[in-house]
Parts: C-alpha cells; sequence; structure tokens
C-alpha cells in the first residue's frame, strides 16, 4: 500500500509540474505577443504622428490645357487638383481651395476680384471636393486668351475619429502637439482658351 501511495503522489507530483510549466510558457507567450503589438502599436502611432508633421503638397493635372470657347456643346475646362498629406478622414472632408488669377496673367471673362474658393463659387467657375481629399477646378471660358491661374489649400487638421476616447489618442497627441491650420503649396496650371471651328462660310454662288 505504502509503495502504491507513493507512485500516486508522483504522478501527481509530475502532472503538477507539467502544468505549472505549461501555464508558465503560456504566460511568457503572452507577454512576448503584448511586447510585439506594444511595439507594432507604437510604430503606427509615429507613423501617423510623422505623417501630421509634414508639409501638405498640392498638384494639379494638367499643367496646361486647350478649351474651345465656339464648341457647340459647352463643356467645362477641368483641372484635376491632387492632395497629399491629409490623414484623417475629417481633413479630406473639410479642406477648402482657392483659385485665382496669376499676377502675371489676364483675367477671362466674368472671373470675380479675389478668385474663387470651394464654398465661393462664381458664375461659370467652381471648385468641387471629392473624397479622396482633392478637388475639381471647372470653368466655361467666354473670352479667348492664355489665362494663367494659382491654387492652394487650407484644412485645420484634425485627429482621426476613430481614435476617439482611446488611449491612442492620447499617445498620438502626446507625439504631435497642437494642431493649427495647415496650408499647402501653390501650385499653377494654364488655360488657353481659343475659338476653334465656328461658323462655315457658304461658298460663292456663280450666277449666269
Amino acid at each position: 500500500m505504502a509503495k502504491g501511495g507513493s507512485g500516486a503522489k508522483m504522478l501527481y507530483f509530475v502532472l503538477y509540474i507539467v502544468l505549472i510549466t505549461e501555464l508558465l510558457i503560456v504566460i511568457t507567450e503572452r507577454d512576448e505577443l503584448e511586447e510585439t503589438e506594444n511595439h507594432i502599436r507604437q510604430n503606427l502611432i509615429g507613423s501617423i504622428a510623422n505623417s501630421y508633421k509634414m508639409p501638405i503638397q498640392l498638384s494639379v493635372t494638367p499643367k496646361s490645357l486647350d478649351y474651345n470657347v465656339a464648341a457647340e456643346e459647352e463643356k467645362d475646362a477641368t483641372i484635376v487638383i491632387s492632395v497629399l498629406g491629409l490623414v484623417a478622414d475629417e481633413e479630406k472632408k473639410s479642406v477648402k481651395f482657392y483659385v485665382d488669377v496669376d499676377p502675371s496673367s489676364k483675367a477671362p471673362e466674368g472671373w470675380p476680384s479675389g478668385g474663387i474658393s470651394t464654398d465661393k463659387p462664381s458664375g461659370n467657375y467652381r471648385v468641387m471636393n471629392d473624397e479622396q481629399g482633392g478637388a475639381r477646378f471647372l470653368a466655361k471660358l467666354k473670352s479667348e486668351g492664355d489665362f494663367k491661374f494659382s491654387v492652394y489649400c487650407q484644412v485645420e487638421r484634425k485627429f482621426p475619429e476613430y481614435l476617439k476616447d482611446t488611449p491612442l489618442l492620447d499617445s498620438l497627441k502626446a507625439k504631435v502637439g497642437g494642431l493649427t491650420l495647415a496650408t499647402s503649396n501653390k501650385d499653377k496650371f494654364t488655360i488657353s482658351a481659343k475659338r476653334q471651328g465656328g461658323v462655315k462660310k457658304k461658298g460663292a454662288e456663280i450666277v449666269f
């Protein structure tokens, strides 16, 4: 009986050791996983913070556009405006664009003094935002000439709404600091408006 009891105790002891060993392995793997997740989290926050510190870059396509003022079907002269550096979706929705005639150029017919903006269209000229944070400049020109324009954008920097009420937002704020109104660089484009085609003259009639 004594030997049987000793064998059972030894078995329980071995099982206890195995259980403790498995538990330690699970705890170690959990700690390593948490450490890895924390490292990834900090790198992501650092990357987002650096994005807020970078300047906003604006560019237009095309730089030069031909436009026919005599076209039978009126179409908009369209310039695509792209923006790099916007981080939060809230920024992409609220960015404002400003377009004006370049000081070295004359203004087309109907162009308002002070230019136009996203929330200030004028007649045949307007700027329409898209969902990606860019915009399109649209114009129906009535006069001929080579018209040069400049465009830039401004946005009130905002943190992503999805980080609200999370510790990640506090970490991001600590790295970025306060957010302010950001202004992009200026880019320029030219629209060459010409009268192409138009009414054809009838050939001279010969009378006998």
